[in-house]
């Protein structure tokens, strides 16, 4: 078969590997579409030891799959070769072998043409898509998921209104996962103006958040409400941080109002400093969201079998395996461009009420980029 290897820092190859052998409770999947996640991309710029990515390891977590064999002990009806499906990584692999879940996920191999599913077990590691569900429309399930679990421990309801920091794969999947539960009127902030687009096709309302500020934009959509303070806030329930935004949890310290909550997806290096006393007495919720589960994976794959929305315009891109060194640039490239964007904006206005609660990631993560 042909495998994506990673070979160290700015540097990956597709080469000849033999193609993985299967136990009893095994199945042996082909790859049908991969997504490039900002792991991956932070593991091509700077190294990949700290996410579970090693030199002469294979690259891929985003991708979907057809089963091609089946081991002579899976006992599920179900699992035949042919059937399309999701593969949860997390779970692809035992864990026997002395590898953490974060490098059993980052390694899975969806890159490449062929991997192995140990264990398989519908509902686990495997995901059947439905019949009316494109590979195209598939292969966004797993940031979609991530961005399912955040939604789902904002607790959404139906007609509440939402503020979304960041347009990429998992910020549009915020706005679609949102939709699903009926939280309609959704501001989605950023300052590229093709993801922007983007939002709008998806029935978002779009905001570049370079030139209009967020929070005022929310205030003129949705009105306001005051705060204990007598302090006039946006009439938005939900807030998520999706991209990293240095702007994002400061925005919500300003504008959030009481009751609201707000979901951090995003990691980030730098430090961001929250005015305690402004979140204490503004009566803020800030909850953190890590990766997803089945639960989540499985809502996903119902909502894209129910046609509750339609994910397609959010894959920008097509490369063809032996073109993935072009497909890791062209994303990179993309990834450039925000960031050169963002340097150049002005920066949102800060609270400056004294008590400051320092925030700091401990991991080097990155936003999610799709191609």
């Amino acid at each position: 078969m042909r495998a994506v290897i990673y070979k160290g820092i700015g540097e990956i190859a597709v080469q000849d590997a033999p193609v993985p052998e299967i136990g009893p409770k095994d199945v042996l999947v082909k790859n049908m579409r991969a997504g490039i996640c900002g792991t991956d991309i932070s593991a091509y710029l700077k190294g990949g030891d700290d996410l579970g990515i090693f030199p002469g390891g294979l690259l891929g977590h985003e991708f979907v799959s057809e089963i091609v064999e089946v081991g002579a002990e899976v006992e599920d009806p179900q699992i035949i070769p042919g059937l399309r499906v999701f593969v949860n990584a997390s779970t692809s692999k035992r864990g026997d072998d002395g590898r953490t879940k974060l490098e059993i996920t980052d390694s899975a191999g969806g890159l490449s043409q062929f991997i192995s599913v140990q264990d398989a077990k519908i509902g686990f590691n495997l995901h059947p898509l439905p019949d009316n569900v494109s590979f195209d429309q598939a292969v966004v399930i797993e940031p979609f998921s991530v961005a399912n679990h955040g939604v789902n421990l904002g607790k959404p309801k139906a007609g509440e209104r939402a503020l979304v920091f960041g347009a990429g794969a998992v910020g549009l999947g915020v706005l679609a996962n949102l939709m699903a539960n009926g939280v309609e009127e959704v501001i989605v902030s950023d300052i590229i103006p093709g993801k922007l687009e983007i939002v709008k096709q998806m029935g978002g309302i779009p905001v570049n958040g370079k030139d209009v500020d967020p929070i005022e934009f929310a205030k003129e959509k949705f009105g306001t409400v005051a705060n204990f303070l007598g302090e006039e806030r946006p009439d938005v329930d939900l807030y998520f941080d999706s991209a990293g935004a240095p702007n994002a949890l400061p925005d919500y310290v300003r504008g959030g109002k009481a009751g609201s909550r707000m979901v951090v997806l995003a990691l980030t290096p730098q430090p961001i400093e929250v005015p305690q006393t402004q979140f204490v007495l503004s009566e803020l919720t800030m909850i953190g969201s890590t990766a997803y589960n089945n639960e989540d994976i499985a809502q996903v794959v119902s909502y894209l079998g129910d046609e509750k929305y339609d994910p397609t315009p959010v894959v920008t891109h097509h490369f063809a395996q032996e073109d993935v060194v072009e497909a890791f640039k062209t994303a990179i490239e993309k990834r450039t461009r925000r960031l050169r964007s963002s340097s150049t904006s002005t920066p949102r206005p800060q609270c400056s009420t004294p008590g400051t609660l320092r925030l700091k990631s401990a991991s080097q993560g990155a936003g999610r980029s799709t191609c």
